[in-house]
């Protein structure tokens, strides 16, 4: 505990030492955020900014329950702020949305309301992959050219690809089973898949330093990871530039071009027909 406190308050003095003139932190896209009802009340979309500007944050990929929320907060920055749409009236409709007959209509409608890089997060789990609702919004977001963040098990990922094979995917939190040698080989399976490292931070770096399997991993498959905090609650608002700050720790030792990737170039790839030209970099 003591080991990783210290690491956190060594993380957090470069954050500051940055604020106050020292060499700038490398860019960061936040790839995996939530801006939903509570967190609407709690903070105001220039809240929201501020506290991506306290923590050093260039970019927002973000959605919310119900969407419009995200929309708001793309409107408010749009150069900050990288919406997707959330399919979700509010958090309780997780565990039925699979089986929504209208959802998918409802859907196209609002894809043509708003400006949208994405549809997601779908939680959705392996007895369910088969679903013809989430076949047809797979189909949706790959005719749509968007990509689907999807918080559920490889098999979903896997039916993902089968109904879409150009499909774009974002894997949420390195999978359910966040494992190396699973991931690896799903990542060469797709080419369309990229995944993010949200709330695993303590399992792939406990004590603020990155595990050697995890590391190998990356050095692997070096443009197909994005860093992120997913801010699923209230309480992770509030606690952002320190989530920031412990994620920018375990990145840091790496060589330039894989810290760079993780933290901004393959989330700015990934997002590219989105981003204006004068955010990507």
């Amino acid at each position: 505990m003591m080991q990783h406190a210290l690491a956190l308050l060594l993380a957090l003095g470069g954050l500051f030492a940055a604020g106050a003139g020292a060499d700038p932190l490398p860019p960061m896209i936040d790839a995996h955020a939530h801006y939903s009802s509570p967190d609407a009340a709690a903070f105001t979309p220039a809240a929201v900014i501020a506290r991506l500007d306290a923590a050093g944050v260039r970019q927002l990929v973000v959605t919310s329950s119900p969407p419009q929320l995200a929309q708001q907060l793309h409107q408010h920055a749009p150069d900050r702020v990288i919406p997707l749409l959330g399919v979700y009236g509010s958090d309780l409709h997780k565990g039925n949305w699979a089986h929504d007959a209208g959802l998918p209509a409802r859907v196209a409608a609002q894809l043509d309301d708003g400006v949208w890089a994405g549809i997601g997060e779908l939680h959705l789990f392996a007895r369910d992959a088969r679903q013809p609702v989430f076949t047809q919004l797979v189909r949706l977001a790959a005719a749509s050219k968007l990509v689907v963040m999807i918080h559920g098990d490889a098999a979903v990922v896997e039916q993902a690809f089968a109904v879409a094979p150009g499909v774009r995917v974002l894997w949420a939190h390195l999978g359910t089973q966040p494992q190396p040698d699973l991931l690896a080989a799903m990542l060469v399976r797709f080419p369309g898949l990229w995944i993010d490292t949200s709330v695993r931070d303590e399992r792939i770096a406990p004590g603020g330093t990155l595990l050697p399997a995890w590391r190998a991993l990356f050095e692997r498959h070096p443009e197909r990871f994005v860093a992120a905090v997913d801010t699923f609650s209230v309480n992770r608002w509030q606690q952002y530039e320190t989530v920031v700050a412990q994620i920018r720790h375990w990145v840091d030792p790496l060589p330039p071009p894989l810290k760079d990737n993780l933290l901004h170039d393959n989330a700015a790839r990934l997002f590219d027909s989105f981003l204006p030209q004068r955010a990507r970099r």
